[in-house]
């Protein structure tokens, strides 16, 4: 009995000894209060039982004195539910390891009461809100990862207080914010992972002097910044450096070879510049990532470069792609590690050969040279590599057969060498690629036939042998192509009949075969082709009806049949109810019972046998009759116009004209081609005027479909952006601007003042109706990857305008009505009548006469406070453009007042919230979920760093248009 009381008493007394013997349970408790809340699929904790002790349960290491909980490690066991404070009941507990499983909700501020912690993994689970400043407190905490959850909000200042912390896990969470400089105080730290967050602002020179730092990654931020010149000296002990995807600048400073532990250097997607540092003493290095900067080489430096890694015995990943190197690859090239798996320097400015010495290179798997100014053979030594998987030297200028080493390449699975100056055969060993998806051999000087053996391989996806000179027929065994997508085999001159065992290829989505001689008729089955959104077999000799079964296609958004000789009634059905994009001209005996439906698709209006028999002989004589009349009188009556008007200098040439289409065309000419301006013939009005479709027929017998833009002149400043018009095209040629064939500048009929211009037809319309298209039933919306290759053609367009012209042009009403679409949905950028050439004389007077420069929702913030015009003021019309393609919102959308704006709506939100607003047929549009996503939200990052309301710091078109290749180039290697 006194032993008893003797221990009470010291249960009151001594708070420690009451916690060791007094109160034995609460652990227990703890543990048993945190299984009750926690759901636990897999009975994962089934031990957990009051039959057993508790530092005998599954995950709980106790103290040997006390038995009390010191580790509580339940990793991966898809446990879910809210983290119960009664954690913080474990008040001996040192190490907490839920990572891995599925528990949402807040982290308890509580935890901060367990100041034994040394170790807390919360990381790949689904915790939201905000990391809690209390945590600060824990100051034997070595260990903090809440890396992988749906945490937002700052760093809290406090966690500069960890002063034993080692390691800092904070990444792919939605956090932003400024990064502290206090946490370049944490001294021990050596692990700092913070990457796919939007933290923004200047990164803390502070933690670059973090001495004992190992690994350091920031990926995927908005962060600015430079290395400091002593890169190397203050962190000797450094061996993973994970910069890429943010916005640091300056140059690569040499001293980054004195970090000689450095082992993976990733530097890709920023905007460093400057010539590439050696890299001598990185014995280590196993990865160099310099992608998309703007780096710059000559043939000298290129072999310092390559000379400095030869000691790089480990390298296995060298990328240097999106860069501004020139000069020629050098021969040391050969030395650099045998160990190497990918190298990559395309879209770069590189010349001269590929360099010869790759055969050492046994463990290669992907070798990249695309984009580039190559010349020369591709090197025979390319087929003792039996592990490529990957080989891309697409547009280049290398020329010479194509090396018979295919039969090699049992793990290839993308070969890519269109756009280039390539000639002989394809050789039957591209058979032997068994795995191969990606076969591109577009655009080069390949004749013979198309090897039976290519449609044998069974995975094949895309097949694109556009541009050649190919003969023969299309072989039956094109049908057990199962996994086939796109095939383009345009532009050859294959012949015979199209095989209808292509049937059985029922994933195929685009079928391009025009400009080819395939005769015969369109085969009966094509309708059992239920994937199919485009086909074109124009421009070919095929004959007979359109198939009835092509009614059956839901998913198909273009037609082409043009230009071939099929005949009698089209389909009334199905597709060619709703179908916007087809093309059926050049089909003389193609009809349509209904005026109205023959009107739409451009065919005849069919007659009745009986009436047909008596009618027709007598419909030809008096057409045949008038037409010579009318063509008598037409061509005297143009060349005497024409005379005149070269008389009056009536004509003005602005750029080189389509190929065979004459440069003089009168109003008279333009009248007759609209029809005299009808309003079936309107395809949209602006602000200066209106853009009609013409029809014309020229003295060579030839006929044009051609857009003509005329200028309404009651407008008091329509004549001045005619002019500006004509100024600036005149001096631009860029494949993604609209080509301008010519003026007309004269009097009409009623001598009053006329003004057009005569520009390229683009049958698929402009973005803005592509965008906000509503008959979705149809499917006729623009795809992921044709929005990203849109933007593309746009951004590269206006940098050429920002970049490559001069004087520099500002095109001052960038917006999706704007661009307009051809027939392979390229984007052309249209309308100059608002730009201005700048100058660097130009003075604020003369840049602001415009006043608002562009149309409202468009318009730079600091056009409407009167500033002048800049190149600053494109990009921000650009960004709104790229969010309102990928959101589907308007930027006048009535939502948005009051303050709010399309880019202000879209940044104020993380990235789960973004996929909420972008428009969502673009989500299930790519086949992986996951790909498209990360797509979306990385277009969107661009439109948000192009729309920031302080000029200088939106992104530059160059950059813009980088970083969209580099999404696009990520999306295709995937």
């Amino acid at each position: 009995m006194t032993h008893i009381r003797l221990i009470l008493l010291l249960c009151f007394l001594l708070p420690r000894f009451h916690e060791i013997l007094c109160n034995i349970d609460t652990d227990t408790d703890a543990l048993l209060s945190f299984k009750s809340q926690v759901s636990d699929p897999t009975n994962a904790l089934s031990s957990w039982s009051l039959h057993s002790n508790h530092c005998t349960w599954k995950g709980v290491t106790c103290s040997k004195l006390g038995n009390k909980v010191q580790s509580l490690t339940l990793p991966g066991l898809s446990l879910s539910g809210k983290l119960p404070p009664h954690l913080s009941n474990l008040t001996y507990l040192h190490s907490l390891d839920l990572s891995n499983n599925n528990f949402h909700g807040q982290i308890p501020k509580d935890l901060a009461h367990l100041s034994l912690l040394n170790v807390i993994q919360l990381s790949s689970n689904n915790l939201s809100g905000t990391l809690p400043p209390q945590l600060g407190h824990l100051h034997r905490l070595q260990v903090l990862d809440f890396s992988v959850n749906n945490l937002t909000g700052p760093i809290p200042p406090s966690f500069a207080n960890l002063s034993s912390l080692e390691n800092l896990s904070l990444a792919t969470n939605g956090l932003e914010g400024e990064i502290p400089s206090e946490l370049g105080n944490l001294r021990n730290l050596s692990f700092l992972q913070i990457s796919a967050n939007n933290f923004s602002g200047q990164f803390p020179t502070s933690i670059f002097n973090i001495s004992s730092l190992v690994f350091l990654s920031v990926t995927e931020n908005n962060l600015e910044g430079e290395l400091p010149q002593n890169f190397g000296h203050v962190l000797p002990n450094l061996k993973n450096l994970h910069l890429a995807s943010n916005m640091f600048e300056g140059i690569i400073p040499n001293s980054i070879s004195n970090a000689s532990h450095l082992q993976y250097i990733d530097l890709a997607h920023n905007k460093f510049h400057g010539s590439i540092p050696p890299f001598s003493n990185l014995k280590n290095l196993t990865h160099l990532i310099l992608g998309n900067n703007f780096l710059s080489s000559t043939t000298l430096l290129n072999f310092q470069f390559f000379d400095s890694l030869r000691n790089s015995t480990q390298l296995q990943d060298l990328r240097i792609y999106e860069n501004h190197l020139a000069g020629e690859l050098p021969s040391s090239f050969a030395n650099l590690s045998a160990n190497l798996q990918h190298f990559c320097v395309s879209y770069n400015s590189l010349t001269g050969n590929i360099p010869q010495g790759m055969k050492k290179f046994e463990n290669i798997i992907s070798l990249s040279f695309e984009n580039n100014f190559f010349t020369g053979e591709l090197p025979s030594e390319i087929g003792a590599l039996h592990n490529l998987q990957q080989l891309q030297v697409q547009n280049n200028r290398l020329s010479g057969e194509i090396p018979k080493m295919f039969g090699n390449f049992t793990n290839l699975y993308l070969l890519a060498i269109g756009n280039n100056q390539f000639s002989g055969i394809i050789h039957q060993s591209i058979g032997q690629c068994k795995r191969l998806t990606f076969l591109d051999l577009a655009m080069n000087r390949l004749g013979g036939t198309i090897p039976r053996e290519i449609f044998q391989i069974s995975g094949l996806r895309i097949l694109n042998l556009e541009g050649n000179s190919l003969h023969g027929s299309l072989p039956p065994e094109v049908g057990t192509l199962k996994q086939l997508e796109t095939m383009n085999i345009s532009g050859n001159q294959l012949s015979g009949n199209i095989p209808k065992e292509m049937e059985a290829c029922s994933m195929l989505k685009s079928l391009v075969m025009a400009r080819n001689k395939f005769n015969g008729s369109i085969p009966t089955n094509f309708g059992k082709l239920a994937s199919l959104e485009t086909l074109d077999l124009s421009s070919n000799d095929l004959t007979g009806r359109i198939p009835e079964s092509l009614e059956k296609l839901q998913y198909i958004h273009t037609l082409n049949l043009s230009f071939n000789h099929l005949e009698g009634e089209v389909p009334m059905k199905g597709l060619f109810m709703s179908l916007t994009k087809f093309d059926l001209r050049g089909n003389n005996n193609l009809c349509s019972p209904n005026k109205e439906t023959a009107q739409k698709l451009g065919v005849l209006l069919c007659v009745g046998k009986k009436k047909r028999k008596i009618l027709l002989p007598i419909v030809l004589a008096v057409v045949g009759a008038t037409a010579l009349s009318i063509s008598t009188l037409f061509v005297f009556w143009t060349m005497m116009s024409r005379e005149k008007k070269r008389k009056e200098g009536e004509i003005s040439v602005l750029s080189t004209p389509l190929q065979g289409l004459p440069q003089n065309i009168s109003y008279g000419d333009i009248r007759i081609a609209t029809n005299n301006f009808a309003a079936e013939n309107l395809l949209g009005k602006g602000g200066f005027g209106s853009v009609y479709m013409g029809v014309f027929s020229f003295s060579t017998g030839e006929t044009a479909t051609l857009a003509v833009k005329v200028l309404d002149l009651q407008q008091s400043k329509a004549s001045k952006s005619f002019n500006a018009e004509c100024e600036v095209l005149k001096n631009v040629r860029h494949r993604n601007l609209v080509k301008v064939i010519t003026s007309c500048s004269s009097l009409d009929y009623n001598g009053e003042e006329f003004k057009a211009l005569v520009m390229q037809f683009l049958p698929n319309g402009n973005l803005d109706e592509n965008i906000h298209r509503e008959d979705e039933k149809s499917g006729s919306f623009l795809t992921l990857m044709q929005r990203l290759n849109i933007a593309i053609d746009v951004a590269s367009a206006v940098d050429y305008l920002h970049h490559d012209c001069d004087p520099p042009i500002v095109h001052c009403d960038l917006k999706p009505s704007n661009v307009l679409l051809d027939e392979n949905m390229v984007a052309r950028v249209t309308d100059f009548g608002l730009a201005r050439f700048l100058s660097q004389n130009t003075s604020e007077k003369q840049s602001s006469t415009l006043g608002l420069k562009g149309s409202i929702g468009y318009i730079a913030p600091e056009y409407g406070q009167g500033g002048k015009t800049s190149t600053e003021g494109d990009v921000y019309s650009f960004g709104t453009l790229l969010l309102e393609m990928f959101t589907a919102k308007k930027p006048s959308d009535e939502m948005f007042k009051e303050g709010l704006s399309l880019n202000k709506f879209v940044s104020a939100m993380d990235e789960n919230e973004v996929l909420k607003v972008a428009d969502g047929r673009l989500i299930n549009d790519f086949e992986s979920w996951k790909q498209s996503s990360k797509c979306i939200v990385d277009v969107i990052k661009v439109g948000l760093c192009c729309t920031t309301d302080q000029p200088k710091k939106r992104w530059s078109m160059r950059e813009a248009s980088s970083k969209l290749q580099a999404i696009k180039h990520s999306m295709l290697a995937l």
